[in-house]
């Protein structure tokens, strides 16, 4: 009987961060007493073909191993690269997910007197993002996240719609909707609403992948199509639709042209698309009143009768931007974008109070005000004595947010205990205005708040610039 793996982690992907648990069994035994006769079972962890783990365990009493490699793991995945939120504004509408996951393989055996045997490997079809699961998430179901497809005469259809790597909370559902949505958006799809001014940025991260039995060339997002409406009169107007496509040009992947219906491997299993109003290269100002988000899949020109190859439904829950203006006798909002539960990027504005301050440390030592390597004592009224040799200065601020609802305050429960957070300064000047810079949240408690037991009720949060003010030497 050879070593064999009977518990693995999910496939097609799993999160880093939780029990990523892997059992194997059949280490020999000697077949007349039935005693084990190697020392230690192997498991080795390969990435991209390079060893990243060598792990060795005995048998436990059912004569198994059970591994959890999460610490390994771990170690190959990020936060989204740190200028994720200007996606969409120097021509590169989309990001792959090459810090956001890992993919990796096994070589499995046993060990007898330091020599080892393999029995067994598997390919590296195996990957983890780098988010977070309860403890008891074995096996983690990825099932909600991918779109499921089925061919109706010919043509592509949508059977399921994926979830998007967001915890945002609520959804209204397209038969709600009346002030202007496409033709598409009936019926019981989930619309989740974002509320944003014209200079916010956001992305918007999805599972690039399908399952069902759709044709061949849809094996993943085709495209990513922005419907923009104004609802000023009505009925509102639809402004324009546009499409950026899901290739290597673009910056997402894998394709580098429509319709190639190229296998999806590491690093193209998520796709982000900057989302944000200040995003969008093609977001009509002044005009638009709100847009909606939707993924499409390929599907035969035929099908459509058009040369765009793409369904009309979307693949993934909608979402849509509701533009609004900032009130005149509100503080300028700040931006906040953190680090989700999907290892990918959520965002909320703060538009109450403001509050900042400096925190100062200084290093002193007293100087004597005459120069006794002069030709006489001689002081000046203006010779300093108490001189600061160094300081550090660390500035602080405080945001709060508007009255908000149950489902907000739970959303921002992700904020309070995220451990990447970056602010966009509404007030700043000139390019900083958008740009998110890295911040340390000092809040180090979050209290849950409830209509129920609160009333009205708002959340503050306490954080402090990741880099400190530098100032010169007295």
């Amino acid at each position: 009987m050879a070593v064999t793996i009977t518990q693995s982690p999910n496939i097609p992907f799993d999160q880093a961060y939780g029990p990523n648990a892997v059992t194997l069994t059949g280490i020999p035994v000697d077949p007349v007493t039935g005693v084990i006769t190697a020392d230690k079972y192997v498991l080795r962890i390969y990435r991209s073909g390079t060893l990243i783990a060598d792990l060795r365990q005995s048998p436990n009493g059912q004569a198994l191993a059970i591994f959890d490699i999460q610490n390994t793991l771990q170690n190959f995945v990020s936060p989204s690269p740190n200028d994720i939120e200007q996606t969409g504004l120097f021509g590169t509408d989309l990001q792959n997910s090459l810090n956001e996951s890992t993919p990796y393989g096994f070589s499995y055996g046993y060990e007898v007197n330091g020599v080892v045997t393999i029995e067994g490997t598997t390919t590296e079809s195996f990957l983890d993002f780098g988010g977070t699961k309860p403890y008891y998430a074995v096996p983690y179901s990825a099932a909600a996240y991918i779109p499921i497809l089925y061919t109706n005469v010919g043509c592509t259809a949508i059977l399921k719609k994926g979830d998007v790597f967001t915890n945002l909370p609520t959804f209204r559902l397209g038969s709600e909707i009346t002030d202007g949505k496409p033709p598409w958006l009936t019926g019981t799809t989930r619309v989740y609403e974002h509320y944003v001014t014209i200079d916010d940025m956001t992305t918007l991260s999805y599972y690039n992948g399908v399952g069902g039995t759709g044709p061949n060339l849809a094996t993943g997002i085709e495209a990513f199509t922005f419907w923009q409406y104004n609802n000023v009169t009505e009925p509102a107007t639809l402004v324009s639709v546009d499409t950026i496509y899901n290739n290597q040009g673009n910056g997402g992947g894998p394709n580098s042209s429509t319709g190639q219906g190229t296998t999806i491997t590491y690093p193209y299993k998520a796709i982000t698309v900057g989302s944000g109003p200040y995003n969008l290269t093609d977001f009509d100002a002044g005009v638009t009143t709100h847009y909606y988000v939707a993924t499409n899949a390929w599907t035969p020109g035929t099908c459509v009768g058009t040369t765009q190859y793409l369904t009309d439904d979307s693949m993934h829950d909608v979402h849509r931007f509701n533009i609004i203006d900032p009130k005149c006798n509100d503080f300028p909002d700040y931006q906040f974008s953190w680090l989700n539960s999907y290892g990918f990027r959520d965002y909320y504005s703060f538009s109450k109070r403001k509050d900042r301050s400096v925190a100062i440390n200084r290093n002193t030592y007293l100087r004597e005000p005459a120069n006794y390597n002069g030709t006489s004592y001689d002081v000046n009224v203006y010779d300093r004595g108490t001189t600061v040799y160094s300081q550090a200065l660390v500035e602080k601020f405080a945001a709060f947010t508007d009255y908000i609802s149950d489902a907000d305050a739970k959303y921002l429960e992700g904020l309070f205990i995220s451990a990447d957070v970056k602010v966009r300064f509404n007030d700043a000047e000139g390019v900083l205005q958008h740009q998110f810079v890295p911040v340390s949240l000092l809040s180090t408690t979050y209290t849950e708040k409830t209509y129920r037991k609160d009333r009205l009720f708002q959340y503050n949060i306490e954080f402090k610039i990741a880099h400190n003010i530098k100032s010169q030497r007295g």
